[in-house]
């Protein structure tokens, strides 16, 4: 049943997982009863959802509701065709499939009835319908109860607010919807991994300067590339992370550091009869271990810009690593760079410097 909603919302495979892992990591984190409001969840395993109709919560311009009821094993009749929110739920944009239910008009003025406080309930249901029968007109019982009239005759022609839903059985519903998300990530092992990996990404990765879980579609650092544009361009051993020190370190020691207006050349590996230069950089964006020198030049000077073709100046010499000379076509930058601080390849006691600046954070 899930997989027709799917189908019918025209969405993929990868998107049932979204949907599988954003429902289980709700109900870990927020609790199964509470309102998962998107507006004000910020985790990034929510980034999919869209706020951006009134009064629906969208999934790449789909209405996530009916997927949300078929997870939930929740079907649609001719008696209960439309979509109720549940009046304990504060928000339209709430993602928690026990919020919903497929029922009636009936229903829909009862939640809503429920949701402004106006103290409607079965009891009081059941008593104006029975004073109504008694003779007391409609009018005067909206003005003995405060009511609004059209409410009060709506109750006791037996119109709408009629509690059907009242008895749910929250435990029977989270079993199943815990059961179809199962089988929803079991059945598409590949989907899964490759959405594990992009939720590593996002949340775990980090680049070399330290920033965390922000990466973009070429894999670039979004931090780096925002310090980029401002024309970020410093050789500092000790802007880096301390795991990262000796082979930022080691990356350095093998360019032959000039004058800033000079080429810095290559000193180290290369291939192909001295056409490619090689340098030992591991990325996760990449299936080699190795890069060449100018990129990894501008990674540790300016910023981390993952898969983006770093290109020197046409009048450099082959494998310039000067971070001066580099550039990225796409990117247009707003500042130009250059070197901001003193180039610090000292040999100090760099476990005493990380040792105070840990004590100091």
């Amino acid at each position: 049943m899930y997989k027709d909603a799917f189908l019918y919302e025209e969405l993929t495979v990868y998107d049932e997982i979204v949907f599988a892992k954003a429902i289980q990591f709700g109900a870990e984190l927020l609790g199964k009863e509470r309102c998962w409001c998107m507006k004000l969840c910020n985790h990034k395993i929510f980034q999919g959802f869209n706020t951006s109709k009134e009064n629906k919560l969208l999934y790449k311009t789909k209405d996530v509701r009916p997927i949300l009821l078929a997870i939930a094993g929740d079907t649609s009749t001719e008696e209960k065709s439309i979509i109720v929110r549940r009046a304990k739920c504060n928000s339209p944009y709430c993602l928690n499939p026990s919020h919903y239910y497929w029922g009636t008009r009936a229903d829909v003025a009862y939640e809503n009835a429920k949701r402004s406080d106006s103290g409607i309930n079965k009891e009081l249901i059941d008593e104006l319908r029975k004073k109504n029968k008694e003779g007391i007109t409609k009018k005067k019982l909206s003005k003995i109860y405060k009511l609004p009239y059209h409410t009060t005759r709506r109750i006791c022609n037996q119109e709408t607010y009629e509690e059907n839903q009242n008895r749910v059985n929250t435990s029977k519903i989270w079993n199943t919807i815990s059961a179809t998300c199962r089988r929803i990530i079991t059945s598409h092992k590949s989907e899964a991994k490759q959405f594990n990996l992009n939720h590593y990404v996002t949340n775990e990765l980090e680049c070399p300067w330290g920033h965390k879980g922000e990466f973009g579609a070429m894999g670039e650092c979004l931090t780096c590339m925002e310090e980029i544009k401002k024309g970020r361009c410093l050789i500092d051993l000790r802007e880096f992370p301390f795991r990262w020190y000796w082979q930022v370190k080691r990356f350095w020691d093998q360019v032959n550091i000039g004058k800033t207006n000079e080429c810095w050349v290559w000193q180290g590996s290369t291939r192909k009869n001295n056409t490619e230069s090689t340098a030992y950089f591991p990325s996760p964006f990449h299936a080699a271990k190795t890069q060449s020198a100018p990129r990894v030049a501008f990674w540790l000077s300016r910023g981390y810009t993952g898969k983006y073709r770093i290109f020197s100046k046409p009048t450099c010499k082959s494998f310039c690593c000067n971070p001066e000379h580099l550039t990225i076509k796409e990117l247009k930058c707003s500042s130009t760079p250059k070197l901001k601080k003193d180039i610090h390849l000292s040999h100090d006691n760099i476990f005493e410097y990380y040792k105070k600046r840990k004590i100091s954070n």
